[in-house]
């Protein structure tokens, strides 16, 4: 196909192409050419022409026809791509700059690796910080039923009434509610004691709503009752930071935004208990909550020592039962390199 000049007065190769009026469905068969900045239809029953600036190209979409629309909602529809694009070269017209961009590889290999780039950062970064926002949009009555349905769950399949004399735990429980929360916030809580058996073993972990819970084995396997307490320090932290609703709306991004723009908890209603024994803790909230345990212990003249011993014999615990519960109940991660932080933090000596 020769491709002249338009400029020059010489008409360039024309291509076919079906005109419809924008009255009728009435298709009408035709030729596209440019001349002078011109466009020219000619067909047996549609003649037209009009100037380039006036004419709405749109861009290329596969197979479908590329559009050409006059001022007056009139158009044609080219299904010859390759013989319009010369036409339109040849004609002086360029397509914008993001039409073309998609037929440039390396435009198409920069435009890839920013949307990985973009949805890793969103995963990693964004979605923990929207949840961080939207936890406190939740209200308390959804906290406290999404805790009693999890609860409620963790009692039909995992675990099983305490099997501890009262007058063992109910000192240490007391003890624990008369301490002196960091920063002079008290946080709403109370402590069960559960039978781990031996699918949870020794463990305890926090609820959205401040249950914190205790299994037999982890008060056995406690060398003082400073060690227990200082479990639940712990525990309490990640309740502080609401760490368990911000895992329930991160593996919910659908029940993040409805909860934080709409107010609307249902869809978080039904799949939190499941969301939250799916979930772990991050690294990150481990140390906000050992940072929240330390403070508690000290503000109580107690040592985060002592949460670090308890931290090292879970370890070794479930290292040797193995870890076969489910991720909320597991053993936290880097436990070693919490270990070193709670021993050689303030007032660990």
């Amino acid at each position: 196909m020769s491709d002249p000049a338009a400029g020059n007065g010489i008409a360039a190769s024309a291509v076919e192409a079906v005109f419809f009026d924008g009255h009728s469905a009435r298709q009408h068969a035709v030729r596209l050419s440019f001349r002078n900045d011109r466009l020219h239809m000619s067909g047996a029953t549609a003649q037209r022409e009009a100037a380039l600036a006036e004419l709405r190209i749109s861009e290329p979409m596969g197979a479908a026809p590329r559009l050409i629309t006059f001022s007056d909602g009139a158009f044609c529809e080219v299904r010859d791509h390759a013989n319009l694009a010369r036409l339109l070269a040849a004609s002086g017209h360029r397509d914008r700059r993001h039409v073309r961009w998609q037929f440039d590889w390396r435009m198409v290999a920069a435009a890839c690796l920013a949307f990985v780039a973009l949805t890793l950062a969103g995963y990693f970064y964004g979605l923990p910080l929207g949840a961080r926002l939207a936890a406190p949009a939740v209200p308390e009555s959804a906290v406290k039923l999404i805790s009693e349905q999890t609860l409620e769950f963790i009692d039909d399949h995992l675990m099983k009434p305490s099997k501890l004399p009262p007058e063992e735990v109910e000192p240490l429980i007391r003890r624990f509610a008369a301490m002196r929360a960091p920063r002079g916030e008290a946080i709403a809580h109370r402590v069960l004691f559960r039978d781990g058996g031996g699918a949870v073993g020794a463990n305890a972990f926090a609820l959205p709503d401040g249950t914190l819970v205790v299994t037999d084995q982890l008060f056995k396997l406690a060398a003082s009752q400073d060690e227990v307490i200082a479990v639940l320090a712990h525990e309490l932290g990640h309740t502080a930071e609401r760490h368990g609703m911000r895992m329930v709306l991160q593996g919910s991004a659908v029940g993040m935004f409805l909860t934080f723009y709409i107010g609307d908890v249902s869809t978080l209603l039904a799949a939190a208990p499941a969301a939250l024994l799916q979930a772990r803790y991050s690294r990150g909230m481990e140390n906000e909550a050992d940072a929240y345990g330390a403070e508690m212990l000290r503000e109580n003249g107690l040592s985060p020592v002592l949460l670090a011993s308890m931290l090292e014999r879970l370890e070794k615990s479930h290292r040797r039962e193995g870890d076969t519960v489910p991720d909320y109940l597991s053993s936290h991660p880097d436990t070693a390199a919490r270990i070193r932080a709670l021993r050689s933090g303030p007032g660990s000596r």
